[in-house]
């Protein structure tokens, strides 16, 4: 999918609570860029930097070049893609196209084929490369209807020994779609019998592929629409010499998507749609990239966030209600807001706490200042008395090692002192953000918000919380392509 479009994630891989930290969205001031200016403004003042920039300028020229140059390496086409080919070539290739598992039955096979499910392993392996070998027959050639006879003549030895076997898989792969689907020239025509009446409301895409599914099994198909129109959604406008299709411009994908057989039953070339989709500010001013980038990985990590409450602590009604998507959004973003706040508590209180420490260092250090002078003072009246008898000796002794632990505790608060001053420096320094989301930084979420709803085609608060991402499993494989 497009970036401007990315919406699905699948969080059942992830074990762990996601956490959504402030440090990936922070106000402007802490994620402005940095500016420099040119080189030739520099050269006057410091040469040395203005070299340096000059370099730096060089080296993301250089870059950019190099990304232009692969961009241009690659196919235009998506077809074209060595390993787009590959990954649709071969029998596994054929069952991954038709969203099917190439080494084992699905549900409905086991259903159909009772027998086969219950086989022995080398049955299951016969009927699988039976299935996998007429689906890579029909789409090889989705022009052409792919009849039984047909099928038989190219399934290789020993797999066309069993006419019957082959007769319930063709059958099977027609009637449930795999097969025979689109717009393909017929073989045999449409049985005049008709086996039934059936009524399709809508001629939406949808109506009309069921309509035509049923007509060729044999049903007799009416088709209501209220518009003067099919398609649906998919329409054309046409304005003078403007066309612009508003629906159905963008293929998501070609890997397990119906729509690239579609593309080859109709000649369509289909092209890579680049992804750049810069944002621009109201005042016309483009987002600045790294804001951009920083915004939209914040914004994956709320979806992430939701995913978790839905999927992993089951949090999907509040009040006997079931919660939306929106709303499960904004109480990450209040909790997120909730968190910046104890996260600015945290820091006053250890800058308090240090402060405190701080303040009782110095007033020890007062303290052990004026017991340094009485002991000096001690030490001096002692050391001026000539003769001393053992007792004066003891004592001028005993001031001398006073007045050294006095001096050795002066020298350790000081190293102390010196210690949470650096520390309190480093707090000062860095501030935790005092906002989840500047101004700015909430008008870029809301953007990607509403590019949700877009994709959704309805309002974040009208989107299930527990089933908006419900079809995650069978999103296609691949970039967005559109026609030429």
């Amino acid at each position: 999918m497009s970036r401007r479009k990315k919406t699905k994630l699948d969080l059942k891989e992830n074990e762990e609570k996601p956490i959504v930290s402030e440090e990936s969205v922070t106000s402007d001031v802490t994620n402005e860029k940095v500016k420099i200016n040119s080189p030739d403004k520099k050269l006057s003042s410091t040469p040395s930097t203005s070299s340096k920039a000059a370099k730096k300028e060089v080296k993301k020229d250089d870059f950019k070049k190099e990304d232009e140059k692969k961009k241009d390496q690659e196919p235009e086409s998506e077809l074209d893609d060595p390993v787009i080919k590959d990954l649709f070539s071969g029998l596994e290739g054929a069952a991954f196209q038709s969203r099917m598992p190439f080494d084992k039955l699905t549900s409905t096979e086991a259903a159909c084929f009772p027998d086969i499910a219950q086989a022995a392993l080398q049955t299951v392996k016969v009927y699988l490369n039976i299935r996998n070998r007429v689906l890579q027959m029909w789409l090889e050639n989705p022009k052409q209807q792919l009849i039984l006879e047909h099928a038989v003549e190219k399934l290789e030895p020993p797999y066309d020994s069993d006419l019957v076997l082959v007769k319930r898989i063709h059958a099977f792969l027609e009637r449930n779609g795999f097969i025979n689907f689109g717009i393909f020239k017929r073989i045999k025509p449409i049985e005049s019998r008709k086996y039934g009446k059936v009524i399709v409301i809508g001629a939406g895409i949808a109506g009309l592929a069921a309509a035509q599914q049923m007509q060729q099994f044999g049903l007799e198909v009416i088709v209501l629409e209220a518009r003067d129109r099919v398609g649906g959604r998919i329409a054309t406008f046409r304005k003078g010499n403007y066309i612009a299709d508003l629906g159905a411009m963008v293929v998501t994908g070609l890997g397990g998507n119906p729509v690239t057989t579609l593309s080859k039953q109709i000649d369509m070339e289909l092209h890579r749609i680049r992804q750049k989709c810069p944002l621009y500010q109201s005042t016309g001013v483009t987002v600045d990239k790294d804001k951009d980038e920083m915004v939209e990985r914040e914004f994956n990590r709320l979806l992430e966030a939701t995913s978790y409450l839905s999927h992993q602590l089951d949090f999907n009604y509040a009040g006997n209600k079931p919660v939306s998507l929106g709303q499960a959004l904004e109480w990450v973003i209040k909790l997120q807001e909730k968190h910046v706040k104890e996260k600015q508590i945290q820091h006053l209180k250890a800058v308090i706490s240090l402060q405190e420490k701080l303040k009782f260092n110095q007033k020890t250090l007062v303290d052990v200042k004026s017991q340094i002078r009485e002991a000096n003072a001690k030490v001096k009246e002692f050391a001026a008395i000539e003769k001393k008898n053992i007792q004066l000796e003891f004592a001028y002794r005993s001031a001398v090692k006073d007045l050294n632990d006095y001096v050795k505790e002066w020298d350790q608060l000081q190293e102390q002192a010196k210690e949470i001053e650096q520390k309190l420096k480093e707090l000062e320094a860095s501030p935790p953000s005092d906002v989840y989301l500047s101004s700015k930084d909430r008008q870029i979420l809301d953007w990607h918000f509403a590019n949700l709803e877009f994709a959704n085609a309805t309002p974040l608060s009208n989107l299930s919380l527990k089933h908006w991402d419900q079809d995650d499993d069978f999103e296609f494989t691949g970039n967005h392509l559109t026609g030429k």
